[in-house]
C-alpha cells in the first residue's frame, strides 16, 4: 500500500539523518507529501507524531552509546541531533525518570 511505503520511506530517513537538525517538513518533503497529511498518515500508522517518533529514535541511540561506549555525555548529545546538552538531559529525563549520568551508572554493561 502507498501510505505503508510513505511511512517506511519517512522512518528510513529519519533513521539516517537522526543526527543533524532534521524538520518534520523535510522529512515530509522527503516523501513528497503536505506537512499537516504527513503528519496524520504517520500518526495514524506510527502511534505517534513523526516529532514524537524522531525524540524516541534519537534517545534510544543515545540509550546505546551510553551503554556501549565511554563517550561523554556531551559527545553523545551531539551525536543524537542534540547540540544544546541541556535539551538533550531534560528530553532524556523526561523520556527514562532519570538523568543521563544516573541512568548510565544504572545501565552500563
Amino acid at each position: 500500500q502507498l501510505r505503508d511505503f510513505y511511512i517506511q520511506e519517512a522512518v528510513t530517513y529519519m533513521e539516517q539523518n537522526f543526527q543533524r537538525d532534521l524538520t518534520v517538513e523535510e522529512v515530509a518533503d522527503v516523501c513528497k507529501l503536505n506537512r499537516s497529511y504527513f503528519s496524520k498518515l504517520f500518526k495514524e500508522n506510527m502511534g505517534c507524531p513523526p516529532q514524537e517518533f524522531l525524540i524516541r529514535l534519537r534517545l534510544s541511540k543515545a540509550t546505546e552509546l551510553m551503554r556501549t561506549t565511554m563517550l561523554p555525555i556531551g559527545e553523545i548529545s551531539v551525536q543524537c541531533g542534540y547540540p544544546n546538552q541541556l535539551h538533550f538531559s531534560r528530553a532524556f529525563k523526561k523520556r527514562y525518570g532519570a538523568a543521563p549520568r544516573e541512568w548510565r551508572v544504572q545501565n552500563k554493561r
